[in-house]
């Protein structure tokens, strides 16, 4: 048996693991687990019922009385609740946004992002390959998962439109009389949406599934623009875009959930779908070219694993290999996490 390597007498500090588990980056682990309990007991619920207190709250949970108060209050500090004197109430955004039976609950797809690796499971997926370890979230059925997250955005589109202002400029992209685009899993739409907003003769095509272009709509509806979308429910993978028809087509934090191959093959459509000139515009958290220094974009990669059948994180040179197999000539990264593919 080989000896065990000795520890030198100078052995380095293990700062990095120290600091995530009990650093400033533990905040998450700590807050994350407070918050999940809060909302397997629904006390936002009960104290909407009209239970104020502590006490009044266990009962109503059938929770331990010390337990609630201990998790309450950390809720208080989390700014999730308020408490006076000994009684609880809840924030007015809470009303909207954690209160079971609105359609802007969030409870439900919180819960279900925190168990993304099905607690420990995410190991034996990675040993075996058997992927995703959750209902597929590219799906039809898993819809429900995102529709609270872009609710939100179609409760007040107002709020959102602003940020897209120095993002068409960014694309060089001018409204104009007859620009004709098309939004690929659109979400709420806000981004084309706001195109719309800015020039009444822009006509917009919505694609995403039904559900989901029911938001979309809502967000048209409060935005006066629902006269100049056209909405187009269904898989994207298999639709006929047509051909030499639009003038900008947009993937908005999409594309890492498939495969290069599906990439590809949707590259492809969409570049037929574009009038010569057009512009593929995708929006996506980019990887740096050695995966290994661009946190966010790298950390997505078990999540990603998890969660979808083929999805992986990209660089942009990845990006830029699928694109021109696809055929475009003209590939740019526009800005961070923008690509622009010109046909």
């Amino acid at each position: 048996m080989s000896a065990q390597p000795a520890i030198p007498q100078e052995a380095p500090a293990p700062e990095t693991l120290m600091d995530m588990l009990f650093g400033s980056v533990s905040v998450p682990f700590v807050k994350l687990p407070i918050l999940r309990a809060g909302l397997e007991l629904e006390v936002w619920a009960k104290i909407s019922a009209g239970h104020r207190t502590a006490e009044e709250i266990a009962l109503a949970a059938r929770a331990d009385p010390g337990g609630m108060r201990c998790l309450l209050d950390a809720l208080t500090v989390m700014k999730l609740l308020e408490k006076e004197a000994a009684f609880y109430r809840l924030p007015t955004w809470a009303e909207y946004y954690l209160l079971p039976g609105k359609p802007t609950y969030l409870g439900d797809f919180v819960l279900e992002w925190l168990a993304w690796e099905k607690h420990g499971r995410l190991a034996e997926a990675i040993r075996t390959g058997k992927r995703p370890i959750i209902p597929d979230v590219t799906h039809a059925e898993s819809v429900s998962h995102f529709i609270p997250f872009y609710a939100i955005r179609g409760l007040v589109p107002q709020r959102y439109i602003q940020r897209y202002d120095s993002y068409w400029q960014a694309l060089q992209v001018e409204p104009r009389e007859g620009l004709h685009v098309l939004d690929l899993a659109c979400g709420a739409g806000i981004a084309t949406l706001a195109l719309a907003k800015q020039h009444p003769g822009v006509r917009v095509v919505l694609q995403d599934w039904p559900a989901m272009l029911g938001i979309a709509q809502e967000a048209a509806r409060k935005l006066g623009v629902e006269e100049q979308i056209i909405m187009l429910p269904g898989d994207m993978f298999s639709m006929d875009y047509g051909q030499d028809k639009f003038d900008i087509a947009r993937l908005g934090f999409v594309t890492y959930f498939f495969g290069s191959d599906d990439l590809v093959k949707l590259f492809r459509r969409v570049f037929t779908s574009l009038a010569p000139g057009g512009m593929l515009v995708i929006e996506a958290t980019l990887s740096d070219e050695g995966h290994c220094e661009k946190e966010e974009a790298v950390l997505d990669g078990p999540w990603l694993f998890a969660v979808s059948a083929r999805g992986d994180v990209y660089s942009f040179s990845d990006y830029k290999s699928f694109l021109e197999q696809a055929g475009f000539d003209s590939v740019t990264q526009v800005k961070e996490d923008l690509i622009k593919a010109v046909r």
